[in-house]
C-alpha cells in the first residue's frame, strides 16, 4: 500500500473545500428582493349610498336616488404606475362623470385610462354615477307601519319584507325617536333585537337575507307623549342598512393591466351599497 504522507492529506481537503466553494458559487444567490405575483397592485373600492323617502303604510315617495363612485389605490407605483381597465358596458338608466385625467374617448369604448401625457393613474374617486328612479322595486324591502289606537297610548307594528330574493343585508338598522315621557315597551322583535337608547326605540338585525324573509317589531307608546294623530311624534324613522360584495350599476371591472406594457395586474375589488330610508318624513 502507497504511504500517505500527512501534506497529501491536508492538500487533499483544500482541494474538497474549492470544489464545494465552487457549487455554491454555482447556485442562485438571494437579491434581497422577492416579489410574490399573485399579490394584488390595485386596489378597487366601488360604493354606492341609496336615499329614500317611503310612505307610513309602505310605498315609495317621490324617487329613489342613488350615488356611487369607483376609486382606484395602486399599491405598486413601481410595477402598476399606470394601470388602466376594461371595463363591462354601461346602463344607460345611469348618468356618468369621468375624472379629467382620464381619456373620455376610451371610456366611450368601456376602456378607464389615462389621458396621453399623464404619468400615473389618478387616485382616490375616478369615476361617478348617479340614478334617480320612482321604481318601487329598485329597493331591497318594503317597510309598512300600523298604527293601532288603544286608551292609554297607541300601538306601532313595523313589517320588514325582502322582495330581492339575490339580496343579503347587514346590520340593518331601524330607529324610531321616542322620547323617555311616552314609556315605550317592546313587545316583540324577530329577527333581531330592539331596545330603548338615547331617546330612540332600535331594531337591530345582523343579517336580512332570503332566508329570513321578513320581520316584525311590536311596541308601544302611551298617549302622553303622542299627538292626536297618535305617531307623530314616533316620525320620521329611519331604516339604514348595508349590502356588500354587490353594486347596482353595471360598471364591473373585466380586466386591469399596463397602459404601456399591456401586461395582466393583478387587483382588488370591494363592493358595497349603503341603504338609507326615511319612513313617513
Amino acid at each position: 500500500l502507497k504511504r500517505t504522507s500527512p501534506c497529501d492529506t491536508v492538500a487533499s481537503l483544500g482541494a474538497c473545500e474549492s470544489v464545494l466553494a465552487q457549487e455554491v458559487a454555482k447556485e442562485p444567490q438571494p437579491t434581497g428582493l422577492v416579489v410574490n405575483p399573485m399579490l394584488e397592485l390595485v386596489k378597487v373600492v366601488i360604493e354606492e349610498r341609496v336615499t329614500a323617502d317611503l310612505g307610513v303604510e309602505g310605498g315609495l315617495k317621490g324617487e329613489a336616488t342613488l350615488q356611487g363612485s369607483l376609486e382606484v389605490s395602486v399599491l405598486d407605483p413601481r410595477r402598476a404606475d399606470i394601470a388602466c381597465f376594461k371595463l363591462a358596458p354601461q346602463c344607460r338608466d345611469f348618468k356618468y362623470k369621468v375624472h379629467p385625467c382620464l381619456n373620455k374617448s376610451s371610456y366611450a369604448n368601456n376602456i378607464l385610462e389615462v389621458r396621453p401625457g399623464q404619468r400615473s393613474f389618478p387616485t382616490g374617486k375616478c369615476l361617478k354615477w348617479q340614478l334617480k328612479t320612482s321604481n318601487e322595486n329598485f329597493l331591497p324591502v318594503t317597510v309598512s307601519c300600523w298604527q293601532i289606537a288603544r286608551g292609554d297610548g297607541t300601538e306601532m307594528v313595523l313589517e320588514l319584507e325582502l322582495i330581492d330574493i339575490n339580496a343579503s343585508l347587514e346590520n340593518v338598522v331601524i330607529c324610531f325617536p321616542a322620547s323617555a315621557l311616552s314609556r315605550p315597551e317592546i313587545a316583540s322583535a324577530s329577527p333581531g333585537d330592539a331596545r330603548y337608547e338615547d331617546g330612540q326605540l332600535v331594531w337591530r338585525i345582523p343579517v336580512f337575507g332570503p332566508s329570513q324573509g321578513s320581520g316584525t317589531l311590536h311596541f308601544s307608546v302611551c298617549r302622553s307623549a303622542a299627538s292626536s294623530s297618535g305617531v307623530a311624534s314616533l316620525l320620521p324613522a329611519k331604516v339604514e342598512a348595508t349590502q356588500s360584495g354587490r353594486s347596482r350599476c353595471s360598471r364591473e371591472i373585466m380586466e386591469c393591466y399596463h397602459q404601456a406594457r399591456r401586461d395582466i395586474l393583478n387587483f382588488a375589488c370591494d363592493k358595497k351599497v349603503t341603504y338609507e330610508l326615511r319612513i313617513g318624513s
